[in-house]
């Protein structure tokens, strides 16, 4: 009997301490930028405008959705670690309910020539994208992959790091003319764990940035607060790739369009943007 008594006692010693040991460990979280082979993702992002009535008038909305198909490559690994990558459309599906016919496939013609490359880090740090075959086309968000897969695009620690810890990370984002946009992103690891034999990272991701004025544009955007963001990213610690992160942004915003002189203050934006790995 204390035979039973003191061996599970050591069971229940030896568990508590690799519990304890499991809390302790460093996880080191980092992309591969040196060997991946292709990949395919879909970019998608839903986003629904309302701008408020008032005792006259009813609120008037619009909703539009685009889903992009692509296949990243690694073109050139550098000594630093870090990588060239492109982003090749594969296929667009786009529409909107304030567009026409006619503007459907302009835009999913413009889209589908979009492809894009940019040196990614190990950390998952995006530098110098560039957009080849770019057209004379408006500069909004529906129409620009580069801000939607940046803003889903984590940010990795830059050291390894436990369960519970955060991290904090920012990132420009350039538009039309000298317009930058500096996006805020935290993270919180929340849990590692392994699934088919490979180990997964859950990852919360909060973002906030000011939406400045393009002022070369005669179509202006502008946020009178940070506009916010919450998501969830899924990382493949073992292969060092992005199983998908999604994030959903809402914010109020002025637009004014300097040709008709109009301004429609507080426009109630929500956008979800998600990007998933298709392997």
């Amino acid at each position: 009997m204390n035979f039973i008594k003191f061996g599970a006692f050591s069971a229940l010693s030896i568990a508590l301490l690799t519990l304890c040991s499991c809390e302790r460990n460093d996880f080191h979280l980092v992309f591969n930028t040196q060997t991946i082979s292709p990949q395919s993702f879909i970019l998608e992002s839903t986003l629904n405008a309302s701008v408020p009535g008032d005792s006259v008038t009813m609120p008037e909305s619009m909703r539009t959705h685009v889903s992009v198909r692509s296949t990243m490559n690694l073109l050139m690994s550098y000594d630093d670690g870090s990588g060239r990558f492109e982003m090749k459309i594969d296929s667009v599906d786009y529409n909107s309910d304030k567009r026409s016919v006619d503007e459907f496939r302009n835009i999913q013609k413009y889209l589908s020539i979009q492809n894009f490359q940019f040196k990614m880090d190990q950390d998952g740090v995006v530098s110098d994208p560039t957009i080849e075959n770019a057209l004379d086309m408006p500069s909004e968000d529906e129409l620009n992959l580069i801000p939607l897969f940046l803003k889903a695009q984590p940010l990795l620690p830059e050291k390894p790091v436990q369960l519970g810890e955060s991290w904090e990370r920012q990132i420009p984002i350039h538009g039309k003319g000298n317009s930058t946009t500096t996006v805020y992103k935290t993270f919180t690891l929340q849990d590692v764990y392994l699934k088919d034999g490979v180990r997964m990272a859950k990852i919360h991701m909060g973002m906030k940035y000011l939406e400045l004025p393009d002022t070369t544009a005669n179509f202006q955007l502008k946020s009178k607060d940070y506009v916010v963001g919450d998501g969830m990213v899924l990382f493949d610690v073992t292969h060092g790739t992005l199983t998908s992160a999604e994030m959903t942004i809402i914010a109020q915003l002025d637009v004014c369009d300097l040709i008709a002189g109009d301004t429609i203050p507080s426009m109630n934006v929500n956008q979800k943007i998600t990007l998933r790995n298709l392997q």
